[in-house]
Formats: structure tokens, C-alpha cells, sequence
């Protein structure tokens, strides 16, 4: 996920939980899965993530309801 913005960001995946992998290039060292985390301002998150109990459609996006508005929403599409 990535920032080109000068504020921090919240970012939420439905469905299925994420392991935070790095952030801004730097190894995350953090415990367990998490649904939600913030991506810096001018910064970027990589995450994992390993869809195994659902397929179908659902959503990601940035928990600030006026970039919700604005359309900063995903539809993922996950098959078998």
C-alpha cells in the first residue's frame, strides 16, 4: 500500500486478516494478524495476506470517511 500523501492513512481489509510486513522498507517485527494499519504520510506498507476460508467479492479501503467518499475503495474478487 502506498502514501503520496502528506497525511497518515488507515487502511482496513475486509474478510480476512493481514500480517504487516514492512513499513517504509524497515521489517515490522509485530505479533499476529491485524485487519487494520496505518500507512504513513509519504510512506508505504507491505502486507501478506492468504485468503483461505472465503471467495467471493469484498472491499478494502481507508478508514477516513471523506476519502471513503471520494471513491479510495478496492473490490477484491477472491477464487479458488
Amino acid at each position: 500500500m502506498r502514501n503520496d500523501s502528506d497525511e497518515e492513512h488507515s487502511f482496513h481489509v475486509h474478510v480476512n486478516d493481514f500480517q504487516l510486513m514492512s513499513v517504509n522498507g524497515r521489517p515490522h517485527h509485530g505479533h499476529g494478524l491485524q485487519d487494520t494499519a496505518s500507512v504513513p504520510a509519504k510512506g508505504q506498507l507491505v502486507i501478506r495476506i492468504h485468503f483461505t476460508n472465503y471467495t467471493g467479492k469484498t472491499v478494502l479501503h481507508w478508514h477516513i470517511l471523506n476519502h471513503e467518499d471520494a471513491g479510495m475503495m478496492a473490490v477484491l474478487e477472491i477464487v479458488k
